[in-house]
Parts: C-alpha cells; sequence; structure tokens
C-alpha cells in the first residue's frame, strides 16, 4: 500500500506540471511573432529562450524551444551553441 503522504507528492507535482503546461499556448503565441517578425533583439530572444528551455526541463515545450533556437541561430550562431550546449545537458 502506497504512503499518503507520496501519493500527495505525485499529486502535487503532477498539478505543478500542468500548471506549466497552461502557459505554453501563450508562450507559442509570442515565439511565433518574435520569428514571423524576425526579431533581432538578442536580449529578447534570448529571454524566451530561457523561459523555453525551463520548460524543457520539466518535458514541456521541447520542440517549441528548439524551434525558436533554431531562428536564432541565424542571428547568433555562438549564443545557440551556448543554449543547444544547455539543453543537451538537460
Amino acid at each position: 500500500m502506497k504512503d499518503k503522504s507520496l501519493d500527495d507528492i505525485v499529486n502535487i507535482i503532477s498539478s505543478f506540471i500542468d500548471n506549466l503546461k497552461s502557459y505554453l499556448p501563450a508562450l507559442e503565441i509570442e515565439v511565433n511573432e518574435i520569428i514571423t517578425a524576425e526579431e533581432k533583439d538578442v536580449k529578447i530572444i534570448e529571454r524566451y529562450l530561457d523561459s523555453t528551455l525551463s520548460l524543457a526541463a520539466h518535458g514541456i515545450g521541447e520542440d517549441l524551444f528548439v524551434k525558436l533556437l533554431e531562428y536564432y541561430k541565424t542571428i547568433d550562431p555562438e549564443g545557440a551553441l551556448f543554449y543547444w550546449n544547455e539543453y543537451d545537458n538537460l
């Protein structure tokens, strides 16, 4: 029989993951706007890379992170390499 506290922890983690997933649609719209507008401001792009990388660390939105990173690579290949390495180390 499972311990009640273990069930509570599983429920908290599950709720946390669901909460993170709820941000994904809005984030996807913003990332698509960055790419469509051909945003060149590295600070803006990196802010979104940081956010999507944080989500990817929890198994959420990895495709979105890679999509933005592929775009970023066209602007700052060296900076993109940093993010690829961070992603590989998750």
